[in-house]
């Protein structure tokens, strides 16, 4: 009977039971003690595969504590029989629970698809979703969770945008939990913003299809972070030339003379004295007429691509193709395509046509192994074998909402986008391994559900340029980072609009410089480019800008380092780390790994900020030591790098060689001590290309360090295999002797 479903446990296990009803499933995988899995059937398994989940593997033994109550770590578990509902607790306090009476969608009480409904508390804070724009809480709001491409967005208020991202962070009166729902299809979610007289206070989740599987997340926000990011998967390791300046633009591969314009950006970088290590090769290198013809190489501006990227890396800059999965009909091989039957298809079998950039064109079907191959050859083919390390997987969206879209095994495509992105990366992923097998592989993807992670690296895609959308798209980021994309980063300058200020410029690289990608990148309205060097008479203060970046460096890479290994994210809201409530929620403050707290200006006009110290730690500013929980007025001017906070009880790797076009790395190891007792820290650097590293073949320093009133004692071992200049020295603002002993 509709609304009222009685449930029977069928089987059970310490791993896991399972509950039925009248031809509904419903299934509890314990996998440890901080997540669950939770499915509802009503006629099989999800058919459309998602790749979110690499694997899961239930062996914890959770304790049933009495009929239908079981116990995992210390959130103890209870299952209403009566319409399936479960509720969670915590040292005795309801955390959350489902919607009475009904959560679930068993016979189509709430209309065709899945759903979802829990509880929602009044004051609730919610993070996550991918790119999602506006403020970092979601509460009170809803979202279409879908693949999009909305060149010039508004950062606050337009959705969706690019990622597949149905995963949220919860945090409430009692404690934290978290929630993903591994789907390909659309979804919406609403955390407050619906309200029915007939229902307690509920948020919501519903998608197309009819079985639901979803995961429970227990802990703090970081612990359900890296929960999150280890269920999953964990983040492609970039390689360290893709953190210095890597460079960027639409128009110079638009205009005629491309390949000359490219060889004075080289003149240009010398002239100013600038290191760049990579430029990201925009689609105008594919032209025909004004077309984008994939896998194309238009000769008449770039007559002999192999001399194009030798060049390019003689002077130390990779270059990263841009690569979209659509072929026009104008395409050179669309035929040829069409006859193999590579397309997303019609249900008569001929390719489905869908709008792509200046005209109609199909989409490779990445799910037909054949067509998977070709992508393969192609990206050896055309780019690889020319000395390309790299790939930019760009518009892959997958825009298909048609129903009769098809896939090769008849699937409908409009319900496997981010599936069709993932597989995109992943062909283009394995035809770079298999190229270089000895390189750790790079590339950029604009879309994806939060599988893509595991093979590229991403940004906050076509953004505006504005002060606004400056402000917003840095909760983009933060926000994406709180979903698990730790490597993500922005077209700084803004993308699409006007040339950016001299003001929005500098504060936009300014912003840039802390976050894991560090990209210029433009389509400005008067075909102008944005690039370093656009005001002659900044050039002074952006070269302060990008000596801070590539001083940065060595920390960058080691916050890569423990972001793949740890889990844990390059950036994040100060609050992921510390329960301080005078942090808000919404703040141009943020961390960059455990070290760095940073607050740059993201409104025009203004020269000073209020930075508020979490009050668990203690903080160095240049040569001024500040006590935690007290709010700082720093002075940041546009013309300077940026300042920022040290948290005491940190050695800081930095480059401290003199700046410059090809300029050679000098690490040094700054310790930053605490008043009193004792701390200790780790570093790791390699070869920066390889995975050598999981060999041994890597520096790898445990770092103990012993505060003392007159002296601070550093003793290290390095258990890697890897020599390594130390060099060690002591914070300006500190006075005591540095003491420095090897293990």
């Amino acid at each position: 009977m509709k609304f009222q479903h009685s449930f029977t446990k069928t089987f059970s296990s310490p791993s896991g039971v399972t509950y039925e009803s009248e031809g509904v499933l419903t299934r509890l995988d314990f996998l440890n003690k901080n997540c669950l899995r939770v499915t509802v059937s009503r006629g099989g398994e999800n058919e459309y595969k998602t790749y979110n989940v690499p694997f899961f593997y239930a062996d914890y033994s959770a304790e049933e504590t009495e009929e239908n109550t079981y116990k995992i770590g210390d959130i103890t578990v209870t299952v209403d029989t009566e319409n399936f509902l479960l509720s969670y607790f915590k040292d005795g306090k309801k955390l959350f629970s489902d919607r009475k009476p009904l959560a679930y969608n068993f016979e189509n009480e709430f209309g065709n698809g899945v759903f979802h409904y829990l509880s929602r508390e009044k004051g609730e804070r919610i993070f996550g979703l991918g790119d999602k724009g506006g403020s970092m809480n979601k509460n009170g709001q809803s979202f279409k969770i879908e693949t999009t491409d909305p060149m010039g967005y508004d950062a606050e208020t337009s959705d969706p945008l690019y990622k597949h991202v149905p995963f949220y962070i919860c945090e409430n009166s009692v404690g934290c939990y978290g929630v993903f729902y591994d789907t390909a299809d659309t979804a919406y979610m609403d955390f407050g913003r619906e309200h029915n007289n007939y229902y307690e206070p509920y948020k919501y989740f519903r998608a197309e299809g009819d079985a639901l599987c979803y995961y429970v997340f227990f802990g703090t926000k970081k612990e359900i972070l890296q929960s999150f990011s280890r269920l999953t998967g964990k983040n492609a390791f970039p390689p360290k030339w893709s953190f210095d300046y890597n460079a960027s633009t639409m128009a110079y591969t638009d205009r005629e003379n491309a390949y000359e314009e490219m060889l004075s950006f080289i003149e240009k970088l010398k002239e100013c004295d600038l290191s760049c290590t990579a430029f990201y090769l925009s689609s105008g290198y594919t032209s025909i007429g004004n077309q984008r013809c994939v896998f194309n190489w238009n000769y008449d501006k770039f007559p002999d691509p192999e001399e194009f990227v030798r060049v390019f890396k003689e002077n130390g800059i990779e270059i990263i193709p841009n690569i979209k999965p659509a072929f026009l009909q104008s395409h050179p091989m669309f035929n040829e395509l069409k006859e193999k039957g590579f397309f997303i298809k019609n249900p008569d079998g001929t390719p489905f046509l869908t709008q792509f950039w200046d005209g109609l064109g199909s989409y490779l079907d990445f799910t037909n192994p054949a067509a998977f191959d070709f992508w393969k050859e192609q990206v050896t083919d055309k780019l690889l074998n020319l000395g390309i390390v790299s790939t930019w997987n760009d518009n892959n969206e997958f825009d298909i909402k048609d129903a009769d879209a098809l896939t090769v095994e008849n699937k409908s495509a409009h319900r496997l986008r981010p599936t069709l992105t993932y597989l995109m990366n992943k062909a283009s992923f394995e035809a770079q391994t298999e190229k270089y097998p000895s390189l750790r592989p790079f590339l950029s993807t604009r879309s994806g559900g939060i599988g893509v992670k595991r093979l590229a690296q991403t940004w906050s895609g076509d953004n505006y340029t504005s002060f606004h959308d400056l402000k917003f798209c840095h909760n983009i980021g933060l926000t994406m980072s709180m979903s698990g994309f730790y490597f993500y980063g922005h077209d700084l300058g803004g993308f699409s609009g006007e040339m950016p200020s001299r003001e929005l410029l500098l504060r936009w690289l300014q912003l840039g410089v802390f976050e894991p990608r560090f990209t210029i990148h433009s389509w400005n309205a008067d075909g102008s480019a944005t690039m370093p060097w656009s005001y002659p008479d900044i050039l002074p203060s952006v070269r302060k800008i990008f000596a801070q970046r590539k001083r940065l460096i060595p920390y960058l890479y080691n916050c890569a380092y423990e972001a793949v290994e740890k889990d844990l994210p390059l950036n994040a809201p100060v609050y992921l780390y510390y329960d301080d409530e005078k942090l808000p929620v919404d703040s141009p403050a943020f961390m960059l790994g455990r070290k760095i707290l940073v607050s740059c200006i993201l409104d025009g006009g203004k020269t000073e900020q209020e930075v508020y110290l979490p009050e668990k730690d203690n903080w160095y500013l240049g040569n001024a030591f500040y006590k935690g929980g007290q709010t700082v007025n720093v002075k940041i001017p546009t013309d300077e790098a940026t300042p920022f906070f040290v948290k005491a009880g940190s050695v800081l790797p930095t480059d401290e060689a003199e700046y410059g076009f090809k300029s050679k790395e000098k690490t040094v190891l700054t310790v930053y001590p605490v008043e009193s007792g004792t701390f200790e820290d780790e570093f790791f650097s390699d070869d920066g290309l390889t995975n050598e590293y999981k060999n041994g073949n890597c520096v790898k320093l445990k770092i103990k360090v012993n505060c003392l009133s007159d002296s601070v004692e550093l003793t290290y071992k390095n258990s890697g295999k890897m020599p390594f200049e130390l060099c060690f020295k002591l914070c300006d603002g500190d006075k005591r002797n540095l003491i420095i002993k090897k293990d």
